[in-house]
């Protein structure tokens, strides 16, 4: 820690604890949990974003050194990169494998079955933005739930391809539940009810949207950065009206990381028939060892070959 500033090894310790707590979170995350908390002197400015920006990136970069020099102690200063999520930088690739055992590897490893076939409901997660999608995969897998980012407004092509499926579903009675993520602003709120309204013109089907986030009330409970209207936002007066002239808005990012994935987590159980999931689960399992078995049986055959 030598040649490093007392306030910067201060708050890099602040965010492993926050981290080791509750990871993994983006940067947006952890610098509207830091604030929230006040538990360390920290201001919800850009100056205080940079800063978090910079101590984070020395952290994970002496964390990832030790890893690379094979051993002792860890660093003081250092957290796992794996913490932190940075969804709008994802790399896109193609899905290549050393050998066909490999890919079968693969296989077995991605098997899953689609147990929403036999439940009642029909759930997905539409996001306004994509920077969440990181701190609430470990949900949505769980349950294996379609997210939907909706990019601000969306676009056709997205409220056509939902209107589709949705319209199939329908036809075979199910019920339809999204469940909505969204900015605390004027146009997060109408983000929303356009969105609703676009996809079930292009369905034909009516199903249920509920917003799990951001609610008006989430400002005071979880202390988070209000902010104001503002001026030149042409929806300002529709959010006025509805919340009071002087309302704060908030960023979806600024609720807590754990709090957003106990939302979404409940939401899903509690439309779920668990006794005919728990079946479908234990199906999938006799199907997963069945795969198992196979690739097992192929790798060796494999490798019989290659000793030729």
């Amino acid at each position: 820690m030598r040649g490093r500033a007392a306030r910067t090894i201060e708050l890099i310790a602040y965010v492993r604890g926050l981290l080791e707590e509750n990871q993994p979170m983006t940067l947006r995350q952890l610098h509207y949990a830091i604030f929230s908390r006040n538990e360390i002197p920290y201001e919800n400015t850009q100056a205080s974003y940079k800063r978090l920006s910079r101590v984070t990136t020395l952290a994970r970069r002496a964390y990832r050194e030790w890893q690379l020099n094979g051993g002792g102690p860890a660093p003081d200063i250092g957290i796992p990169p794996s913490w932190m999520v940075d969804e709008t930088r994802a790399p896109e690739t193609v899905s290549c494998w050393d050998d066909v055992g490999g890919y079968l590897d693969t296989v077995k490893e991605a098997y899953r079955r689609d147990n929403w076939r036999a439940q009642p409901s029909y759930i997905e997660v539409w996001s306004e933005k994509a920077t969440i999608l990181g701190s609430i995969r470990r949900v949505t897998k769980k349950w294996g739930v379609t997210t939907r980012v909706l990019h601000g407004f969306g676009s056709t092509g997205m409220e056509n391809e939902a209107g589709r499926l949705f319209e199939s579903l329908s036809e075979n009675e199910k019920d339809i539940t999204v469940l909505f993520l969204g900015d605390h602003d004027p146009s997060g709120r109408v983000i929303e009810q356009d969105i609703h309204r676009r996809v079930e013109a292009a369905s034909g089907a009516r199903f249920v949207l509920t917003r799990l986030a951001i609610h008006a009330w989430d400002i005071g409970e979880f202390n988070l950065p209000p902010q104001k209207i503002k001026g030149t936002d042409s929806r300002a007066a529709g959010f006025r009206r509805a919340f009071g002239d002087n309302a704060p808005t908030v960023e979806l990012d600024a609720l807590p990381a754990d709090e957003l994935r106990r939302r979404i987590d409940s939401a899903v159980s509690s439309l779920v028939d668990h006794d005919q999931w728990n079946r479908d689960v234990g199906v999938q399992e006799v199907e997963y060892n069945t795969i198992a078995d196979i690739v097992r049986r192929v790798n060796a055959a494999l490798n019989r070959s290659e000793g030729c």
